[in-house]
């Protein structure tokens, strides 16, 4: 399932992008973007396999794009858990639109280093070197109010998932999107 493009992006880019710089300080920002794995039962077969995740479960790799009131703005639910999370966005109608759509040509989504750093696709540091680097990637952003079933939940997801997920991070392969990224973290952090 692939929500329409339209979805993405049917508010004001700019007003979205105030928002996120009056959150963070972050300029030009339209959306944050992640993937999760939603736990599905085997779906058998020979291709059985390519939706186990590297968590040892069945899933699907959930891609989701929300905007600065956490609104969600787009979802891709059609990928096999095995599916990276880059290989989820560079097929997806968002990063289409982002690459070819000159309303979107100055903005750009935020993600984890799960991602390359795109034009488009900002990402963290692997490893922050300098003060404003730091910045970039540890904003002091408030903590919303505690939910004592939210927390119940994440403590029972903790325990269920005890294993260590490895961490890892893409190579970047757009020397644009760096120059871009390098650009913002000097002149805002």
């Amino acid at each position: 399932m692939q929500l329409a493009i339209a979805d993405l992006f049917d508010v004001s880019q700019l007003t979205v992008s105030r928002k996120f710089f009056n959150i963070a300080g972050f300029p030009k920002v339209i959306g944050t973007l992640d993937g999760t794995f939603v736990q599905i039962i085997s779906p058998g077969g020979e291709d059985a396999e390519r939706f186990r995740c590297r968590k040892n479960y069945f899933a699907l790799n959930v891609q989701t794009v929300v905007d600065a009131d956490l609104v969600i703005r787009n979802v891709v639910a059609r990928w096999p858990g095995s599916a990276h999370d880059n290989t989820v966005f560079n097929n997806s109608a968002a990063c289409l639109s982002l690459k070819t759509n000159e309303l979107y040509k100055d903005f750009h989504l935020l993600g984890d280093t799960g991602y390359a750093c795109e034009k488009y696709l900002l990402t963290h540091f692997g490893h922050p070197r300098t003060r404003a680097e730091v910045r970039y990637v540890y904003k002091d952003d408030p903590e919303p109010p505690a939910d004592p079933q939210i927390e119940a939940l994440v403590r029972q997801l903790e325990l269920e998932n005890d294993d260590i997920t490895p961490s890892f991070e893409i190579s970047s392969r757009c020397p644009a999107g760096l120059d871009k990224r390098n650009v913002i973290v000097t002149n805002f952090f």
